[in-house]
C-alpha cells in the first residue's frame, strides 16, 4: 500500500499501535503463566506483573510430572483426542455426503431435524439416564461416543461438499463409479481443508472438555487431563511439599501455572501446523453453500 500524505501515515501508525496493544493484551496472560511456572518460590509469590522468570527453576514441572494422575490424565485425554476426532470425522462425512446430494430423498426434512438438535437439548438428567442405560458410566467411551456427531460441523461439511462441481461427480458416475468410490476417490481428497478444520475443532474440544468427566466418571484413573488440572487449581489436590529434603518446595502458584502450561501444550504444538488448513476450511465452509 502506497502512503501518499501525512494523514495516511497517521492512520497506518494508529492501526499498528492498536494492533500492537491488542497483541500485548492477548499474549501477556500466557507470558505471565509461563513466567510464574518457571519462577522460584519467592518470585512466584510476588504480586504484580511477571514478564520473565527472575529466579529460573524447573522444580514446579518436576513436581507436577511426578504426580501419577497427570500421566493417567494425559493418556485418557490422548485417547479421547485420537479416537474422538477420528470418530467425529467418520460420522460427519457419512452424514454430510448424502445430505449434500440433490437426489437424496427427504433431504430437507433431515436437515431440519439436524437444525432442531442445535436449538433443543434433552438436559442433564435425561442425558445422564441415557448414558447409564448405555452402560457408559465410568468408561472412557463416554468421552467420545456422545460427541461423535455435531450438527454445526455436519452443516459446515455439507456446505463444503456442495461447493464441489457436480461435473466431477457426474463424470465419475458415467465411468461406473458408485457413491462410496466417489466419496473416497474424489470428494475426500478435495476436502482436506474442511476435514482438517473440523478435526481441529474436535481436537480442541476434547482437550478442553471436562464436564462429561464431572457428570459421568468417578474413577480417578479414568479422569481426563483437564479434570486433573481442575483439581490442582481449585481443590489443591497436589501437595506442593513432596520434594526432596534438600530442595526448596515450589510455590503453589508455580504448580498451578505449570499445570496450565502442561494442559495447553498439545494445542500449542499442533495449532501452527494446522493453521493454514484451518483458515481455508473455515472460510470456504462459511462463504459458500
Amino acid at each position: 500500500m502506497k502512503i501518499r500524505n501525512w494523514q495516511d501515515r497517521l492512520s497506518v501508525s494508529l492501526i499498528y499501535i492498536v494492533l500492537g496493544a491488542l497483541a500485548i493484551i492477548v499474549v501477556y496472560p500466557f507470558i505471565h503463566v509461563l513466567s510464574v511456572s518457571l519462577s522460584g518460590r519467592g518470585e512466584a509469590l510476588r504480586n504484580g506483573f511477571h514478564w520473565f522468570p527472575r529466579d529460573l527453576t524447573l522444580t514446579p514441572y518436576k513436581e507436577l510430572l511426578t504426580y501419577p494422575f497427570i500421566w493417567k490424565g494425559y493418556s485418557n485425554t490422548l485417547f479421547r483426542m485420537v479416537v474422538g476426532t477420528a470418530l467425529t470425522l467418520i460420522v460427519t462425512v457419512c452424514a454430510a455426503y448424502p445430505l449434500s446430494r440433490n437426489e437424496m430423498p427427504w433431504k430437507r426434512v433431515l436437515v431440519l431435524l439436524l437444525l432442531f438438535t442445535m436449538i433443543f437439548d434433552g438436559g442433564i438428567v435425561p442425558n445422564y439416564l441415557l448414558i447409564k442405560e448405555l452402560h457408559l458410566l465410568n468408561t472412557r467411551w463416554v468421552y467420545v461416543l456422545p460427541h461423535a456427531a455435531n450438527a454445526f460441523q455436519v452443516l459446515v461439511m455439507i456446505s463444503f461438499f456442495r461447493s464441489i462441481p457436480d461435473a466431477l461427480i457426474e463424470a465419475a458416475r458415467i465411468d461406473g463409479a458408485r457413491d462410496l468410490r466417489i466419496l473416497t476417490r474424489i470428494i475426500l481428497p478435495l476436502s482436506v481443508p474442511v476435514l482438517v478444520t473440523i478435526g481441529l475443532w474436535s481436537l480442541v474440544y476434547h482437550i478442553n472438555a471436562f464436564m462429561d468427566n464431572l457428570l459421568y466418571v468417578t474413577d480417578q484413573s479414568k479422569f481426563v487431563l483437564q479434570q486433573i488440572v481442575r483439581q490442582i487449581l481449585i481443590e489443591n489436590r497436589l501437595d506442593p511439599f513432596t520434594t526432596a529434603v534438600n530442595e526448596i518446595p515450589p510455590a503453589p502458584e508455580s504448580l498451578k501455572m505449570a499445570a496450565v502450561i502442561v494442559s495447553a501444550l498439545p494445542v500449542l504444538v499442533m495449532y501452527p501446523f494446522l493453521l493454514r488448513y484451518f483458515e481455508k476450511g473455515t472460510m470456504i465452509g462459511s462463504v459458500k453453500g
